[in-house]
């Protein structure tokens, strides 16, 4: 009865084996763009295409050739979603910005010789600032170079143990990432 138990537990280990790899979240995304920071193999972050990837080692393939990374020395893994320029946001910081500039403009005292003022009430002011912005900002981005979206590697280094030498023996800490 005990064989037939260890001959289960070997052959459902066995069938069991291939699916836990292809749970590898790092697999799904061999061919990627990855960003890796490994202070360990490099003091700055590491970028290149994932050539591969097994249990222990990543293999990054970089403009200054392939590196070897062992996995236990990533820290933090992620992937590009692709290229993108920041329009929504320049356009929302330029609005922003002239707004306020605006809004102070419009509450700013007038010369007592002007006819008209330039702009007499602080809303009004907060708009056309606002709208001068988010024009500007719509400019700045057209002419802006693409930067990648950077996504998480979702399940890496997500549990990781930390021992540390003390006077009096070893201490021991369980560090968990959500």
């Amino acid at each position: 009865m005990a064989s037939l138990r260890v001959t289960a537990a070997a052959v459902l280990s066995l069938l069991i084996g291939p699916l836990a790899w292809a749970q590898d979240p790092v697999i799904a995304h061999v061919g990627s763009i990855v960003r890796v920071t490994a202070p360990t193999v490099s003091p700055k972050r590491l970028t290149g295409t994932l050539d591969g990837a097994n249990e222990s080692f990543l293999r990054l393939s970089t403009t200054t050739g392939p590196i070897v990374i062992p996995r236990n020395a990533i820290e933090r893994l992620e992937w590009s979603r692709g290229l993108h320029k920041p329009v929504l946001k320049r356009t929302l910081e330029g609005a922003a910005v002239l707004g306020a500039f605006g809004f102070v403009f419009g509450t700013a005292g007038h010369d007592p010789n002007e006819k008209e003022p330039l702009c007499g009430k602080r809303v009004r002011c907060a708009a056309v600032g606002a709208g001068v912005g988010a024009v500007l900002g719509l400019a700045a981005s057209a002419f802006a170079q693409p930067q990648h979206d950077w996504a998480d590697v979702p399940g890496v280094r997500r549990v990781r143990l930390i021992l540390r030498p003390r006077p009096d023996g070893v201490a021991a800490a369980l560090l968990m990432r959500w």
